[in-house]
């Protein structure tokens, strides 16, 4: 199973607990009221070492250069699903093809976007110029349960509760003093994060490679830092795998289980013509 990409958009590994949908809701024309952008063009980006990357004006407007069609739908449906591999049909240019798309708003203030309207009007330019048509269901999924992994529910020796208040820790702070999780290497720290988070961050981890529902029971927010060695199980690999690490630093252990998730089944699709 794919795992989300990891460059350079982060966010997608610390996307929330999924919320079921309602089964086989089809996609229809798109209503007047429904949010889209205004002007819209795609390009075909034959750089395949180009990473996705995405950048948004205040008025709502949109840049998606090197943007896989299925990242696309992942960004416009992530209230269902969390990986890949609850995007289900299509053909293989989803996961392949690369698109420059350059979203513009409207200028007048009652369409002025925000971050969560954009999913919202992407679902709308993917209906009009990728032909989209969806419908959402559920399926039983392999899947892991985070957990404390001690009978006496005692942290690991790295996670300790967090006295940040995240509220005041905003994009003033310098990056050392943000809520939230960084990850380079071998290393992932959290500050203020709630297990929920970890949990989503988890999932969009390519050595867990499946969904992590968080079943800690734990409520507050905690301060972590993970080392473990990305090259485990490769030949002479050293240092302790990412599952390892959990339990030794911070108590928690990944449990296999299977659950029913959300998925978006693809009924049709088609490249669109570049302007």
């Amino acid at each position: 199973m794919d795992a989300m990409p990891r460059r350079p958009q982060r966010w997608l590994a610390t996307l929330t607990v999924l919320s079921l949908v309602a089964p086989a809701v089809a996609q229809d024309r798109p209503s007047p009221a429904e949010p889209s952008f205004e002007v819209v063009s795609v390009k075909v980006n034959l750089n395949d070492d180009v990473p996705e990357a995405i950048s948004q004006a205040p008025n709502g407007s949109v840049s998606f250069t090197g943007f896989r069609l299925r990242t696309l739908i992942a960004m416009a449906y992530r209230s269902e699903v969390q990986r890949f591999d609850q995007i289900i049909g299509g053909p293989s240019w989803i996961g392949v093809d690369r698109f420059d798309i350059v979203a513009k708003a409207s200028d007048q203030p009652q369409a002025q976007g925000s971050p969560t309207r954009v999913p919202e009007r992407l679902r709308t330019l993917l209906r009009d110029r990728f032909r989209l048509r969806i419908h959402t269901d559920t399926r039983n999924m392999p899947a892991f349960a985070l957990a404390v992994s001690r009978r006496d529910r005692k942290p690991g020796p790295q996670l300790r509760q967090s006295t940040i208040d995240c509220s005041t820790a905003g994009t003033s702070a310098s990056d050392a003093d943000r809520c939230g999780i960084r990850a380079m290497g071998g290393v992932i720290v959290g500050r203020g994060v709630p297990a929920a988070q970890l949990a989503g961050y988890l999932s969009g981890h390519p050595a867990v490679d499946r969904h992590v529902t968080d079943r800690t029971g734990l409520t507050g927010r905690y301060d972590f830092r993970l080392e473990y060695s990305p090259a485990f199980l490769e030949p002479g690999g050293a240092g302790p795998s990412l599952f390892t690490a959990l339990t030794e630093q911070l108590g928690f252990t990944l449990q296999a289980e299977t659950v029913a998730l959300p998925v978006v089944i693809i009924d049709s699709v088609e490249k669109p013509t570049p302007d």
